[in-house]
């Protein structure tokens, strides 16, 4: 699946836009929970419900890798709710996702089909899933990155993000074409 046309320079405008409003330059790491709030979405994680309903507990033991993140609509008011039982990247990146489907307005959906499977959206997940990429690092922050010759593990620590997600947005970006050209 592809996106559409000029999405994916919308979502890097959209990651800065979201900077500026708080203050911060177009390189700056942006964690979700500031954004979050800016945008007076509440973020919650599942080890905090446990107390009120033990089955969540099954999420994060048994079925650990079951559920990154998602999102409860109570009418107009959403909440994010984090997996906390996985690594801090990877926390900030299904928040961001989360996010993400609030900026772009993506209407909620079932979160299960009637045969009882995971609804699907390919097109709203992919979008979610770039603009989730860019909040977390943007070109700009990509392309800072190569000038300044900050190695992946000080990257990931400072936007904290996962290795995984530091090398799609270096290549996504065009950071690490960047490196090669102006190696030679």
């Amino acid at each position: 699946m592809s996106l559409r046309h000029g999405f994916k320079a919308e979502a890097n405008r959209l990651a800065v836009q979201m900077r500026r409003e708080l203050g911060l330059h177009p390189v700056s790491p942006l964690a979700p929970a500031r954004l979050a709030e800016h945008l007076a979405i509440p973020v919650k994680t599942f080890s905090s419900a446990i107390a009120h309903d033990a089955r969540i507990g099954l999420l994060l033991t048994g079925e650990r890798e079951a559920v990154s993140a998602l999102t409860v609509h109570a009418g107009a008011r959403r909440e994010i709710w984090v997996n906390d039982s996985h690594d801090p990247g990877r926390q900030n990146s299904s928040a961001h996702h989360e996010i993400a489907h609030a900026l772009l307005m993506h209407p909620p959906g079932p979160a299960l089909d009637p045969r009882g499977c995971r609804h699907w959206d390919g097109e709203i997940e992919e979008e979610a899933n770039w603009l989730a990429g860019s909040l977390l690092i943007t070109n700009e922050a990509a392309w800072s990155i190569v000038r300044r010759g900050t190695s992946p593990e000080e990257a990931m620590l400072q936007y904290g993000v996962s290795r995984q997600m530091l090398t799609w947005r270096m290549n996504m970006s065009g950071a690490r074409g960047r490196r090669i050209q102006s190696a030679s």
